[in-house]
C-alpha cells in the first residue's frame, strides 16, 4: 500500500503543475473572500443589507445554484425547485457583492433579518446549513469536518454527534449562535457545537484569526445563524417538510419534521428531530461503544413592527440521553440544553442607520456515569482500581450585545457597540475507589461553582479607499472578572487523596478573585489587481482570558489529550494569551480555474498549555496510564501554517477539485521558570523555581517541542459530475481525505506520534421533482480501520478508532 505521505505529495504536486499549467498561482474573489475566513455559498444570498435578507425560504428553496465567481471547491449544495434559468449566468464579483449586500430584492419570500455584517468579505467567511442535508452531518462540527469547503478546521469527534473543533491547532472554547454566546459545560465532553443540529443552520462564519471586534475576548471564533422566520409577501402561506436518514453502520436513524410560515408582517419556524444509534464499527470490525439518543427542537417567531422595527425570538431545546463516548471517562445518562434568545432591529433613523440588540440566556445541565459496560472494557483501569464515579454538570451564559451602524453597504461604515456575558459553571465529580491501602468514598473532584462577568466595548470601521482596496479596522476593550462562590466549606476536602487536601492545596494558592483588563485591535486590507486576481492581507492583537476551568478545576478526571485518562488541575494565577497574528493570501478567479492560497503566523504569548505533574505505571508492564496535568503559562508559543485550494471545470458537467492545509504549533519556552510539585495529603501544591517545567513528573523535555493535540497535514482530492443545466438538480462526488503522518508531538505530555491514511467517500444528490429530494452516499467505502491523531490510546494498546464503511440514504418531501 502506498504511504500516506508519499501519496499526499504526489497529489500535490499534481495540483500544483496544474496551476502553473493554468498560468496561475492563487485565486480570486470568491468562495473564500477573505484572509482567515473561509465562505461556501450555494444559496441565493440576495437581500444582504446592513442586516443582510435571504432571499430563499429555508427549507422550501433548498440552494439554487449559481456559477458565482469561487475560490474554494464548490460544496455539493442542492437546487432550489424555483430556480430561474435566467439568474444562473456567470457573475462578476462586482454583481456578487451587489447581491451580497442587497441591491436586488427577492420578489416573493425573505426570511427575518440577520445578524449585521460588514462590507470587508476579510473576517465574513459563511458555511451554507444547506450542505449538512447532502454530507450525513449531525451536529454543527460535523458539517465543519465533512464539508471539503474548509481549510484549517482540525475535529476531534468525540462521539457521530459530538464533535470538538480546533481552528488552526487551537480549541474553540465559545460559540456565537444567532446572537447568543455559548460555553462547553465539561470540555471532555460536550462541546460548544455539539448543541446545535446541523439542519438547523441557516449559516455558519468561520473567524480563524483576531480579525473581528464583535464577539468577545477571544483569538478565534465561530458563529452560528440559526434559521430564522420569513416573510411572504402575497399573504399567509404555511409549507411543511419531513425527512428521514439512515446510516448502516450503527443503524443510525434521524427523522425530522419542520413547519414553516407567515405572512408579510410575520413568519413562525417549528422544527422538531429525532436521531439514535448503536454502537459503529471500524475497518477491522470491532464495536466502539458510541450508542446515543437525542431529541431537537428549535422554535422561532418573528413580527416586522413597522417598516423599521423588528422583532425576533428564539428557542433551542437539545435533549440526550444514554450518549456513549468512546474514549472518555464518562458516559452520559442524560443532557438537556435550553436556550432563548431574543432580537430587536431599528433601522433608517435619524440618528442611525440600524440598531441591533441580543439578548440571551442558554443552560447545559447533565449527569454521567462510568459504570457501563463498555465503559470498564475500554478502561481496565478502572476495575484494577475498582474506580466508581458520577459526574453532575451545570453551565449558564447569559447576556446581551448593542451595535449601533452608521453608513451604507457602498460608502464607510462604523458600527459601535457594547456588551456583557455573565457565565457560570459548577462541575461535581464524586468517586469511590482504592490504590494499594488507600480507600476513597465519594471524594469530589470539581470544577466549583465559579462565575464570570465580562463587560466589553467595540468600534468597527470599513471603508473602501478605491474601486479596488476596501479596508476594515477595528477595536475592542474587555473587563473580565472571574471568581469561586462556593462556600469555603464546601472546598476544605477534595480528592481522592487520603486525606483530603483543600482546594487551595490543590491549585496551589486560595486567591480566587481575578480581574482581567484585555484589549483586541485588527486591521484588513483587500486589493484587487483586476477581475481575476485579488491580493489581501489582515494584521491584528487579541487577548484571551483564562476559562473557569482552567483557573479552578481540581484534578477532575478530563481526557484532554491522546493518551487519555488524565486528571486536570487549574491555576488562578494564569495570565491571559496575547497574540499577534499575520495573514497574507492571493487569490485567482477564472472562467474555469479557481484557486489560492494562505499563509499566516501567529506569536502567542502566554500561551495556555499542560505541564505534566505526575505519571502513574500501571499493569501489566508498568506502562504509563494516566497523566496528571497542572494548566500552565509558557512565555512563547507559535502557530504558523498554510492553506491552499483549487478548483477546475474539466466540462461543464465535470469539476476537480484539491485542498491542502497545514499547521505547525510550538512551544519555544517549554522549560518555563519553575517546576510545580502537586499536592499530596497534608501539603500543598508548590511552585519549586529554577526546575525545568514537568520536573517532577520524570518525563523530560526539551528546551522547545511542538504543542500537544496539533493535527497534521491533510489534503482533499475529488471529482465532481453534476447536472450540467443552470439547476443542477443532481449531482455525484466522489472524494478522497490523505492524512499525513504525524510526529510533532509534545514527548514531554507523553503524546505520541501517529501513522497516516487515506479515506474515500462518495456522495450524491438527485433532485426527483420540486418537493422530492433523495441522497445517499458510502462514507469510508474501502473499509479503511484507522485513528485519528486526536483520537485516544493509550500505550497498553487500548485505542478508539473511527467508523468502518457507512452507506447512507435519506430523503426530504415538502409539502
Amino acid at each position: 500500500m502506498v504511504d500516506a505521505r508519499r501519496t499526499l505529495i504526489h497529489s500535490s504536486l499534481i495540483f500544483f503543475r496544474l496551476c502553473v499549467f493554468s498560468g496561475v498561482l492563487c485565486a480570486g474573489d470568491s468562495m473564500t473572500d477573505d484572509v482567515g475566513h473561509v465562505r461556501i455559498l450555494g444559496e441565493n444570498e440576495s437581500g444582504r443589507a446592513h442586516l443582510e435578507r435571504d432571499d430563499t425560504e429555508s427549507q422550501k428553496d433548498i440552494g439554487a445554484i449559481k456559477p458565482v465567481s469561487r475560490l474554494q471547491p464548490q460544496p455539493m449544495l442542492l437546487p432550489s425547485p424555483e430556480a430561474q434559468p435566467e439568474v444562473a449566468l456567470p457573475r462578476t464579483s462586482a454583481e456578487l457583492s451587489a447581491d451580497l449586500f442587497g441591491s436586488r430584492r427577492p420578489p416573493l419570500v425573505r426570511t427575518r433579518y440577520r445578524r449585521p455584517l460588514t462590507r470587508s468579505g476579510t473576517g465574513r467567511g459563511l458555511v451554507r446549513g444547506v450542505e449538512a442535508r447532502t454530507r450525513a452531518t449531525t451536529d454543527t462540527g460535523s458539517l465543519l469536518g465533512k464539508s471539503p469547503n474548509i481549510l484549517g478546521i482540525g475535529l476531534q469527534r468525540r462521539t457521530p454527534i459530538v464533535t470538538d473543533p480546533r481552528i488552526r491547532g487551537s480549541r474553540v472554547g465559545q460559540l456565537a449562535a444567532s446572537g447568543s454566546y455559548w460555553i462547553p459545560a465539561r470540555i471532555d465532553l460536550d462541546t460548544v457545537l455539539s448543541k446545535i443540529d446541523s439542519r438547523i443552520i441557516d449559516d455558519v462564519v468561520v473567524i480563524k484569526g483576531p480579525y473581528s471586534a464583535r464577539y468577545g475576548p477571544g483569538l478565534q471564533h465561530v458563529d452560528v445563524q440559526l434559521l430564522g422566520t420569513p416573510r411572504y409577501e402575497s399573504g399567509f402561506e404555511r409549507h411543511q417538510s419531513t425527512s428521514v436518514d439512515f446510516g448502516t453502520n450503527g443503524e443510525q436513524w434521524y427523522g425530522r419534521q419542520d413547519a414553516w410560515g407567515g405572512s408579510d408582517t410575520w413568519g413562525y419556524r417549528v422544527g422538531y428531530g429525532h436521531r439514535t444509534a448503536n454502537d459503529y464499527d471500524t475497518g477491522s470490525g470491532i464495536g466502539i461503544p458510541s450508542s446515543y439518543k437525542s431529541r431537537e427542537l428549535n422554535i422561532a417567531l418573528g413580527a416586522d413592527l413597522s417598516p423599521a422595527s423588528h422583532i425576533e425570538f428564539l428557542y433551542l431545546r437539545l435533549d440526550q440521553t444514554d450518549v456513549e463516548y468512546p474514549g472518555q471517562a464518562f458516559d452520559m445518562d442524560y443532557l438537556v440544553t435550553d436556550g432563548y434568545e431574543l432580537r430587536y432591529v431599528l433601522e433608517n433613523q435619524d440618528v442611525f442607520d440600524l440598531l441591533a440588540l441580543d439578548v440571551w440566556f442558554n443552560e447545559t445541565r447533565f449527569k454521567g456515569n462510568n459504570l457501563r459496560s463498555g465503559k470498564r472494557r475500554q478502561f481496565p483501569l478502572f476495575n484494577f482500581f475498582n474506580f466508581r464515579a458520577f459526574t453532575d454538570v451545570d453551565a449558564v451564559s447569559s447576556g446581551f450585545r448593542l451595535a449601533l451602524t452608521w453608513g451604507e453597504p457602498d460608502e464607510a461604515s462604523v458600527t459601535a457597540g457594547v456588551d456583557l456575558r455573565f457565565l457560570k459553571q459548577e462541575l461535581d465529580e464524586f468517586s469511590s475507589g482504592r490504590q494499594g491501602a488507600a480507600l476513597w468514598e465519594d471524594a469530589n473532584s470539581p470544577l466549583p461553582k465559579s462565575e464570570w462577568v465580562n463587560p466589553g466595548l467595540f468600534l468597527e470601521y470599513a471603508v473602501p479607499m478605491t474601486d479596488r482596496l476596501t479596508t476594515t479596522a477595528g477595536v475592542r476593550a474587555d473587563l473580565v472578572f472571574t471568581d469561586v462562590v462556593d462556600p469555603d466549606a464546601e472546598l476544605a476536602q477534595l480528592g481522592t487523596g487520603t486525606p483530603q487536601s483543600s482546594l487551595a492545596d490543590i491549585l496551589g494558592t486560595d486567591r480566587w478573585n481575578r480581574q482581567f483588563a484585555l484589549w483586541m485591535a485588527f486591521l484588513t486590507a483587500e486589493y484587487s489587481l483586476n477581475d481575476r486576481w485579488k491580493l489581501s492581507a489582515a494584521f491584528g492583537h487579541g487577548e484571551r482570558p483564562p476559562s473557569l476551568t482552567e483557573l479552578y478545576v481540581a484534578q477532575s478526571f478530563l481526557f484532554l489529550l491522546q493518551n487519555g485518562q488524565n486528571t486536570a488541575t487549574g491555576d488562578p494565577r494564569l495570565d491571559p494569551e496575547r497574540s499577534w497574528q499575520i495573514d497574507l493570501a492571493m487569490q485567482y478567479d477564472g472562467p474555469e480555474l479557481r484557486a489560492g492560497v494562505n499563509a499566516y503566523h501567529a506569536w502567542i504569548h502566554d500561551y495556555i498549555t499542560f505541564e505534566n505533574l505526575n505519571v502513574f505505571y500501571g499493569p501489566p508492564a508498568g506502562q504509563p496510564e494516566q497523566v496528571s496535568l497542572k494548566y500552565v503559562n509558557t512565555k512563547l508559543a507559535t502557530l504558523a501554517g498554510f492553506e491552499l485550494y483549487g478548483e477546475y471545470d474539466l466540462a461543464d458537467f465535470l469539476t476537480t477539485f484539491a485542498t491542502l492545509q497545514y499547521v505547525e504549533g510550538r512551544d519555544h519556552t517549554r522549560n518555563g521558570e519553575f517546576a510545580t510539585q502537586r499536592a499530596a495529603p497534608g501539603s500543598p501544591s508548590t511552585r519549586v523555581y529554577g526546575l525545568p517545567r514537568g520536573f517532577f513528573s520524570g518525563i523530560a523535555g526539551g528546551k522547545e517541542e511542538p504543542l500537544p493535540n496539533i493535527v497534521p497535514l491533510e489534503s482533499r482530492l475529488g471529482v465532481r459530475l453534476h447536472d450540467p443545466g443552470e439547476g443542477r438538480r443532481w449531482s455525484v462526488e466522489l472524494a478522497a481525505r490523505i492524512v499525513d503522518n504525524q510526529d510533532r508531538v509534545a514527548s514531554s505530555l507523553l503524546e505520541t506520534p501517529t501513522p497516516g491514511f487515506t479515506t474515500w467517500d462518495v456522495r450524491g444528490y438527485w433532485r426527483v421533482n420540486d418537493s422530492l429530494l433523495l441522497v445517499a452516499g458510502v462514507e469510508n467505502f474501502t473499509d479503511k480501520n484507522y485513528r485519528e491523531h486526536l483520537d485516544y490510546r493509550s500505550r497498553s494498546g487500548l485505542a478508539v478508532y473511527q467508523p468502518g464503511a457507512n452507506f447512507y440514504f435519506g430523503s426530504e418531501l415538502t409539502y
